[in-house]
């Protein structure tokens, strides 16, 4: 039997980075930053084990009461983990076909150019933000806002990436 997943879809994680990128405030972002709110955007299912600030509680609530009550994930770090090579291939492409800058990716750091996106592709991306609007603005909103770094950073929070070595950042979050 043959089953589909758009998680381990490189193409589908393209399009879910564009839609990040494309309501983020143009910038620079950590890769770890988007492959976190990528999976958020894949799995909204998983934000109940995410430590909210308390000025996002709210989207919490109106985001967890569409998500489907029989998708459960039993591991979030392991499916996590899982996904970082179907990213990183997305990435990868993106930055071969200047969607995003390819020397802010060489550093590290996710970057979109001001290529524009083909008219369906751009419609396509404008429908799924339309019927997400709650949880992309939670990612791009809120999310955003949250250091990566240090005891309250977003690594901490989701505990999809190990923390308890990072040094709280010195400069804030772009």
């Amino acid at each position: 039997m043959l089953i589909y997943h758009p998680a381990f879809d490189s193409y589908h994680a393209i399009f879910r980075s564009l839609t990040l990128l494309d309501e983020l405030p143009s910038g620079q972002y950590e890769i770890e930053r988007i492959r976190i709110l990528d999976f958020y955007l894949l799995f909204p299912v998983a934000l109940k084990h995410v430590i909210f600030p308390q000025r996002a509680v709210q989207y919490r609530r109106r985001v967890l009461r569409k998500v489907n009550r029989y998708e459960q994930i039993e591991d979030p770090q392991r499916i996590f983990g899982r996904l970082e090579p179907y990213q990183m291939a997305a990435f990868r492409f993106m930055a071969a076909t200047e969607l995003i800058d390819g020397e802010a990716f060489a550093s590290g750091k996710i970057q979109r150019t001001s290529l524009a996106l083909p008219n369906q592709l751009a419609d396509d991306l404008s429908k799924f933000k339309s019927t997400n609007s709650d949880l992309i603005h939670l990612l791009t909103g809120e999310f955003r806002q949250i250091s990566l770094y240090g005891p309250a950073g977003l690594k901490y929070r989701t505990h999809l990436f190990e923390h308890r070595y990072d040094a709280a950042p010195t400069v804030p979050v772009s």
